[in-house]
């Protein structure tokens, strides 16, 4: 708003400079004097920054002005942008201000009545401009200032779930530990110690009963084979499949691509993912990640898509953008690097640029 002011009132002071001149007597010097004050005040007045002291000089410059209007009637037109600017202290005050606007209408006459009421008018004009652009101002500030506040609010809560999400991911392997700890001591640990106690009693009576102590140790043996094979069978029940190991790793480098670029991402799976070994997990895993890398670099796409499909005697995947794509495909390292490790076991690869860029990863299989 300062520089706006400022602008009207070098505009409305060089027109008053340039009347005085026309219309003064020649080489008056207090005419000069008294422009050189005016502006003296008004710089003071930008440079202060508190508001009392900047009504106290709009005060000082409006009775400063009354007063070179005795002199000189040109110094009125310099009037209604001060009224205006002391108004803008007292928003709600409009009604005054036009009052003092209008005062000095009671001593000027003829031409002069004509120019300040064209200077008022348009100060007055400039001032409600103002007003209104600085009220529309200060509402997109209240606006951003909410919008900052509810983004703070949204990252506090983000990190709660954050944190919340870790605590319980703790908290869950805490209990699969227990859960692992208190299964082996209560089965294949008291299954252990009483073999030992099996072992221990048929050493103190192969001297003296061997037939006892054979079947001693031969109670032991079979105590033994029996904690083996429940260790074998534990093992197994808390391995996960290969197939959810080999697609959770997909679909999590799937969604840090997306966290890490912005772009839109989507994973599908359908068929049979049992089929799939690790060995082809790996390979599917690498030729995605190389081609979402490839993605990011060169296809321009706002969004990919990712799919594996177990058909009948193929394992498909696919990524697919819906970028830019390319007329004639130039294979480069990623590309060729698929293709040789798709290759080692028996499949290949296919690029296609022709709707965004598809590249889709074929391995054979034995069916069932």
């Amino acid at each position: 708003m300062e520089l706006w002011t400022v602008g009207n009132k070098t505009i409305m002071l060089l027109f008053v400079v340039t009347a005085t001149y026309f219309t003064a007597a020649a080489r008056d010097v207090w005419l000069v004097f008294l422009f050189l004050a005016y502006l003296a005040l008004n710089l003071i007045l930008h440079i202060v920054k508190q508001a009392r002291t900047k009504k106290a000089i709009l005060l000082a410059i409006i009775l400063f002005l009354i007063g070179c209007a005795v002199y000189h009637p040109y110094f009125a037109l310099l009037l209604p942008l001060s009224f205006n600017e002391f108004a803008s202290f007292y928003p709600r005050s409009n009604g005054f201000l036009l009052l003092a606007i209008l005062a000095p209408l009671m001593v000027l006459r003829d031409t002069m009545m004509i120019l300040y009421v064209f200077a008022a008018a348009l100060s007055f004009f400039n001032y409600g401009m103002v007003r209104h652009y600085m009220g529309r101002v200060g509402k997109q500030e209240d606006e951003l200032e909410n919008m900052r506040g509810n983004l703070q609010k949204m990252a506090k809560s983000l990190n709660e779930n954050q944190d919340f999400a870790r605590a319980s991911e703790y908290m869950v392997k805490l209990e699969e530990r227990n859960r692992l700890t208190q299964e082996i001591h209560d089965g294949i640990g008291h299954a252990m110690t009483g073999a030992l106690i099996q072992m221990e009693a048929a050493k103190r009576l192969l001297n003296s009963d061997p037939a006892t102590a054979e079947t001693l140790l031969q109670n032991a043996i079979g105590i033994s084979k029996e904690a083996i094979e429940e260790i074998r069978v534990t093992l197994k029940n808390n391995k996960p499949p290969v197939e959810q190991l080999g697609l959770s790793r997909l679909k999590t480098a799937v969604e840090a691509f997306s966290g890490r670029t912005g772009l839109m991402t989507s994973v599908v799976h359908e068929g049979n993912m049992e089929v799939i070994t690790p060995l082809q997990w790996k390979i599917i895993y690498e030729n995605v990640t190389e081609a979402l890398t490839n993605c990011a670099k060169y296809s321009g796409a706002t969004a990919v898509h990712v799919e594996i499909r177990v058909l009948n005697r193929l394992i498909k995947a696919v990524v697919a953008d819906n970028g830019k794509g390319a007329a004639k495909i130039v294979k480069g390292l990623g590309l060729i690097g698929m293709e040789e490790r798709t290759a080692s076991v028996g499949g290949t690869v296919v690029a296609d640029g022709t709707n965004g860029f598809n590249i889709t990863t074929l391995i054979p299989y034995a069916g069932r």
